[in-house]
């Protein structure tokens, strides 16, 4: 089993992914709002996950 660091920095690594890809998507002159969804919610989902490994719920 994955010590929870690798983990934890799993999921800020798949956040910080989303969200960047997300801004890039806003910064496309014609936007596939489907991407733009499933980035949000992949960046959602992962900062969810993030939190409940640490603790912290919502």
């Amino acid at each position: 089993m994955l010590p929870a660091i690798f983990l934890q920095l799993a999921y800020l690594f798949i956040f910080i992914w989303s969200v960047a890809m997300t801004v890039q998507d806003f910064q496309s002159s014609s936007k596939n709002w489907l991407t733009v969804l499933m980035h949000i919610s992949v960046a959602v989902v992962s900062l969810n996950f993030l939190l409940l490994s640490t603790g912290i719920s919502l």
